[in-house]
C-alpha cells in the first residue's frame, strides 16, 4: 500500500491520542498503542493484512490491559455511596407524635417506620437516629 499506510496508521494513533487527552478516559489510548504498532508492521515491510491484524490484536490486548487497570485504579479511589438509610445515622429528629416502641415518623420528607430504643419520646421533642434494623431506623432521645 506504500506511504498511504503509514500515513493512515499515524492519523489513526495521533486522532485516538487526541481523543484520549481530551477526555481522559484512556479508552483511546490502546488505540494509540495499535496504531503505533501497525506502523511498526509498515516500516518492517509487512502487508496491510499483517498491519490490520497487529493494529487489531494489539489495540485489543492494550485495552483489555488498560480496563483492568483503570478498574483497579477507580475502585480503590471512590467510595462505596451511602444507601439512604445510613446517611441518616447520627441525624436528629423532631417526634410528630408520641413513640413509645414502635412508629412511623417523617424523615426529610419520606415516611420510615421507626424502633424507639430508650425512654418514651414525646411529641415535639428530639430524638437522634442510632442504628438501622431491617427496613426501621432505630432512634433514641
Amino acid at each position: 500500500m506504500g506511504m498511504t499506510g503509514i500515513y493512515m496508521w499515524i492519523i489513526i494513533s495521533v486522532a485516538a491520542l487526541i481523543i484520549d487527552i481530551i477526555t481522559s478516559g484512556f479508552f483511546f489510548a490502546g488505540f494509540t498503542i495499535g496504531g503505533i504498532s501497525a506502523v511498526i508492521a509498515w516500516m518492517l515491510g509487512k502487508s496491510m493484512f499483517i498491519q490490520e491484524c497487529a493494529f487489531i490484536v494489539i489495540s485489543g490486548v492494550a485495552i483489555a490491559v488498560e480496563f483492568m487497570w483503570f478498574r483497579k485504579k477507580v475502585k480503590n479511589k471512590i467510595p462505596e455511596p451511602p444507601s439512604l438509610e445510613e446517611k441518616y445515622l447520627g441525624k436528629t429528629v423532631t417526634a410528630d407524635k408520641d413513640i413509645e416502641n414502635e412508629a412511623r415518623m417523617k424523615v426529610e420528607g419520606i415516611y420510615w417506620a421507626v424502633l424507639n430504643k430508650g425512654d418514651k419520646i414525646y411529641k415535639g421533642e428530639k430524638a437522634k437516629i442510632i442504628g438501622i434494623s431491617g427496613n426501621k431506623l432505630v432512634i433514641k432521645k
